[in-house]
C-alpha cells in the first residue's frame, strides 16, 4: 500500500513538473545564441507557451517581416485627468526611445516627458529648463518606453515568460501570460485568445509593490500594427487618466536627436 501510495505522489509530481515545463518558456543552452536573444519573434516550438506567444507575434502583431517594416510611431490624441484634458502628442522609435508632449489647450503650463535611450528628461512648460528625471521616476518611465511589448525578444537577457492562466477580463476570454524582468517588474499580459490583441496589461512594480493597468479598446491597424484608440489608465485600482486617440502616424521621419534633452 505505502508503494502505491509513494507511486502516486511521484507520478502526481512528475505531471506537475510536465505541466509547469509546458507553461514556462525555455530554450537549452545548446540553442540560444546571440541572434536568438536578439530576434523580436524568434521560431518557437510547439508547448502550449510557444503556441500562444506564436499566435500573438502572427495574429496580434501581424508577423515577423511586417515588424521590420515598423520603425517609429506618432500619435496625436487627447488625455483625459482628474485635473482636466490634455493635447498628447507622442513619438515612440525603436528600440525603447519616446518622447511625450502634454499640454492644456491653453498651450501653457504644458509637460515633455522623454528617454533617449540613455537618459530620461522632462521640461515644464515650452520655456522650462529640462531636467533629468529623479531615479524612481526615470526607472519607471524606463519601463514603460519599450516600443511594443515586453513579449518580443522573448529570450533576451533578464526576463521570464510564462502563461498563469486562461481567464475572463473585459468581456473577453484571455491567456495570461507573466513577463518577470530584473528590473524589479512583473508585467501581466491579458490576450485575447480570438484575435491575439492585448485587452489589458498590469505593471507591477516589485519595489514599491504598486501597480497600474491598462485596457485597451477600440483597435485600428497602421501598417499591420494594432493600436488601440481608447486605453484607460489605472493606479493600485484607482482611474488615472483615459486616452482617445485621434491620429496615428507610422514611420513619419521620426529621428534620434529628437529624444536628446536639449543643452
Amino acid at each position: 500500500m505505502f508503494r502505491i501510495h509513494y507511486v502516486l505522489i511521484f507520478l502526481s509530481c512528475s505531471l506537475l513538473l510536465a505541466s509547469e515545463e509546458e507553461n514556462v518558456l525555455s530554450i537549452s543552452p545548446e540553442e540560444l545564441s546571440a541572434s536568438i536573444r536578439k530576434a523580436p519573434m524568434p521560431e518557437l516550438g510547439e508547448t502550449r507557451i510557444e503556441k500562444i506567444l506564436k499566435n500573438y507575434y502572427q495574429k496580434g502583431l501581424s508577423g515577423p517581416e511586417n515588424w521590420q517594416k515598423i520603425v517609429s510611431l506618432n500619435i496625436i490624441g487627447k488625455l483625459k485627468t482628474e485635473g482636466g484634458e490634455l493635447e498628447l502628442n507622442a513619438f515612440q522609435k525603436k528600440p525603447d526611445f519616446i518622447k511625450m508632449s502634454l499640454f492644456p489647450e491653453s498651450g501653457q503650463n504644458g509637460l515633455i516627458l522623454a528617454y533617449d535611450g540613455e537618459v530620461a528628461w522632462k521640461q515644464i512648460a515650452r520655456r522650462g529648463e529640462p531636467e533629468r528625471m529623479a531615479e524612481a521616476e526615470a526607472r519607471r518611465f524606463i519601463h514603460s518606453a519599450r516600443f511594443g511589448s515586453y513579449l518580443l525578444y522573448p529570450f533576451a537577457e533578464g526576463k521570464r515568460i510564462s502563461l498563469i492562466d486562461t481567464v475572463p477580463v473585459e468581456g473577453a476570454i484571455c491567456h495570461q501570460i507573466r513577463v518577470e524582468l530584473d528590473t524589479d517588474y512583473q508585467v501581466d499580459y491579458f490576450i485575447d485568445i480570438r484575435n491575439y490583441l492585448e485587452i489589458k496589461v498590469v505593471n507591477t512594480d516589485l519595489r514599491s509593490e504598486t501597480t497600474n493597468s491598462i485596457i485597451y479598446k477600440d483597435y485600428i491597424r497602421e501598417l499591420g500594427m494594432p493600436v488601440a484608440r481608447k486605453v484607460k489608465s489605472f493606479e493600485n485600482g484607482k482611474w488615472v487618466s483615459t486616452l482617445l486617440v485621434d491620429e496615428v502616424k507610422m514611420n513619419s521621419g521620426v529621428m534620434v536627436w529628437m529624444f536628446h534633452m536639449p543643452e
